[in-house]
């Protein structure tokens, strides 16, 4: 058997505390990695929050410029004034599978992200804090509905599980949410369980564990780069996660 090298970077909570020092530094790591990679991020990348907001988010030119594959829609993404929600997304592409649109049948607000590196086969899930419980005062003024974490993510394993060989989970629910969701698709999944992986945040702590389904967060505010080494064997169309090996890359 053949083994293989993905590499992951993350992170998280960076509430537009991006400098040009840090963009210098991420952008060599990257261009510094020799195995297939990505960079994603699990939400609240902006400034601004779910209710005020900034007329000039600085974070996105960073986000362009570091070309991120994908970013979960945090809480600071998520806005309540319908304008400015659309206006963020027009500008990128966040991820939330379990954020339905009522009025506008979910056409801007992507729920994964499907894509080939090098033969890897990977599907994106974004899972973004639920501001308000389903049927609420809130969901009648604003129209977006917040669905169940747990049938929103199995939703897009089910639609992609034939075509992918790992599963990112972009989760901006907190730690013990994570936990909980680790806890529900060990039990739900117990043949995918080594093609799925959680990377969260909204806590601003970091955190391990791989228990069930293997969880990471990120520490907040671009303290660290996370940089994941996924290890797979691979037979013919087949692969087979390994290994993780995890490091944290200062970046101040």
């Amino acid at each position: 058997m053949e083994v293989k090298v993905l590499s992951i970077f993350h992170t998280s909570d960076i509430h537009g505390k991006f400098t040009k020092d840090k963009l210098i530094k991420i952008r060599e790591i990257l261009n510094e990695c020799d195995t297939p990679k990505i960079l994603v991020d699990s939400g609240d990348i902006l400034k601004g929050g779910n209710i005020f907001f900034f007329p000039i988010e600085k974070t996105f030119y960073y986000i362009n410029q570091l070309k991120y594959t994908a970013i979960c829609m945090g809480n600071r993404e998520f806005n309540y004034f319908r304008i400015i929600l659309y206006s963020r997304l027009k500008k990128y592409p966040f991820l939330a599978c379990n954020l339905i649109d009522k009025l506008n049948s979910n056409k801007y607000i992507n729920s994964s992200l499907h894509l080939i590196i090098n033969n890897f086969r990977i599907t994106i899930i974004g899972l973004t804090k639920p501001q308000y419980p389903i049927n609420s005062l809130w969901e009648k003024i604003t129209a977006f509905r917040f669905e169940d974490n747990l049938q929103s993510v199995k939703n897009q394993i089910e639609k992609y599980y034939k075509i992918t060989d790992l599963f990112i989970i972009l989760s901006h629910l907190g730690i013990q949410s994570d936990i909980q969701l680790s806890e529900n698709l060990y039990k739900e999944y117990p043949n995918l369980i080594n093609k799925i992986l959680i990377l969260g945040g909204h806590d601003h702590k970091e955190f391990y564990s791989d228990q069930n389904i293997p969880i990471i967060h990120t520490e907040p505010y671009l303290k660290n780069l996370t940089h994941l080494e996924l290890v797979f064997r691979t037979n013919l169309q087949k692969k087979f996660l390994q290994d993780i090996i995890l490091r944290k890359i200062p970046l101040q």
